[in-house]
């Protein structure tokens, strides 16, 4: 087969990491059928300095002032979700109506729910009928915006959240339960065995704001029993926390084995490494901790969004909700593992968790693309 396939186009944006992570995912399992893929971020490149200031902006008010996050996700659910005022201002539309008209992509994948509002128009415009995909990277409180009635076809983590749709009126069979698209080395860790005796491995990742982290790491510093090893992954801030968080562990840290960590590319094998994941409720970090097969303590939630993903893992039985007060956390965690409440959630978790999400949306897009795969086709 000699015929040259326009690519594949998954669109995201970065707000928060969900978006950017099932949208890179995907990419790489495509990639592995052969499938060319152009991945793109149109708010950033419609308008960057805007893009970023609203990138900025969603980080202080999701960490500084959930309430008014959790007041504009319910104040907006009855859209408009189309080409609104601030679209003419960002730009959007005009960015997707060129990149159709320049790339014509046999499909468009979206990980960010907007997109998918404007493609139907702007494709009769330029005469454009591909195939127009949602992956939604939450679970069970989906806001109204993911389902954009132009859309082929949506993947979605779970049964429940498929449930979710069903009701809203979305029509059951263009929903694909394909699990979160988790990075594809998930599929070849295996899952953790926990630890024997001693101490516990602790994974927490330091996402949240400042003194919600620092308070959180001083009290697993304190409360974690001894020998017990912590690995601190501070994310793309890390210089930042580093001064504020490595006090703590000079002071607190003698019992332990601890390392601070600024961005690391190997969380996969940390948390098939940990006994217990310390984390926030995001959809990528949480489905993540499911394919590794690891209990998950969830120590921040945003409202809206994050909310379903924390009751998720909860209907599982394969994470629960820390103590409110990060202060808390430690003595928390302490107490789960005297109790053997971790392996029960351990094993609840290798039950559940899958690694094949990506795949699973790579082969459903190439099959409705009505392509089979030829090793020596180069798509």
């Amino acid at each position: 087969m000699t015929d040259k396939v326009a690519p594949v186009v998954i669109l995201t944006a970065s707000f928060g990491e969900g978006h950017n992570s099932a949208a890179r995912n995907v990419a790489a399992a495509l990639g592995e059928l052969g499938v060319g893929v152009e991945v793109y971020d149109p708010v950033g490149l419609a308008s960057p300095v805007l893009a970023g200031l609203a990138a900025k902006l969603y980080g202080e008010v999701t960490t500084k002032f959930p309430a008014g996050w959790e007041w504009f996700f319910e104040v907006t659910r009855g859209g408009p979700f189309g080409p609104v005022w601030w679209d003419r201002l960002v730009g959007v539309g005009s960015w997707l109506e060129g990149m159709l008209r320049e790339r014509r992509p046999r499909a468009v994948v979206s990980t960010f729910p907007l997109y998918p509002h404007f493609l139907g128009e702007l494709g009769r415009r330029v005469g454009w009928s591909g195939g127009v995909w949602t992956v939604v990277t939450d679970s069970l409180t989906i806001h109204p915006v993911w389902m954009s009635l132009g859309v082929t076809g949506w993947f979605v983590t779970d049964e429940f959240t498929a449930e979710v749709l069903a009701c809203a009126g979305v029509d059951a069979g263009r929903v694909e339960v394909s699990g979160f698209p988790v990075p594809l080395v998930f599929g070849g860790l295996g899952r953790g065995e926990g630890r024997a005796a001693g101490g516990l491995r602790v994974l927490y990742l330091a996402t949240t704001g400042r003194r919600h982290a620092r308070e959180t790491l001083g009290s697993l510093l304190r409360e974690l029993p001894g020998g017990s090893e912590l690995s601190v992954v501070m994310g793309r801030s890390g210089e930042r926390l580093r001064g504020e968080l490595g006090p703590l562990v000079e002071r607190l840290g003698g019992r332990l084995r601890v390392e601070l960590l600024g961005w690391c590319g190997d969380i996969p094998e940390r948390m098939r490494w940990a006994d217990v994941v310390v984390t926030k409720a995001g959809g990528a970090t949480v489905h993540e901790c499911l394919a590794a097969g690891v209990p998950a303590v969830v120590n921040y939630v945003i409202p809206g969004q994050e909310e379903g993903n924390m009751v998720l893992l909860e209907r599982l039985g394969a994470g629960c909700r820390a103590p409110r007060e990060a202060s808390d956390c430690g003595a928390f965690v302490r107490s789960l593992a005297e109790r053997g409440s971790l392996v029960l959630m351990r094993e609840a978790a290798q039950r559940h968790g899958r690694s094949d999400g990506a795949m699973v949306v790579a082969r459903r897009i190439l099959n409705s693309m009505e392509l089979k795969h030829d090793p020596g086709v180069s798509f």
